[in-house]
């Protein structure tokens, strides 16, 4: 296995391991549905 696939598996494994130590949190609806300004900036930029 060439080095650059190894690494690249290490790291998805490192990904999926500390995501599996989290929890999840509901999602925050603000009043209005207005998006917070975090939110309302990408998405500009991914448009």
């Amino acid at each position: 296995m060439p080095k650059t696939y190894k690494a690249k598996d290490l790291l998805s494994k490192f990904v999926n391991w500390f995501n599996q130590l989290g929890k999840d949190f509901p999602s925050i609806n603000r009043t209005g549905g207005s998006q917070d300004f975090f939110s309302k900036l990408m998405n500009r930029i991914s448009s």
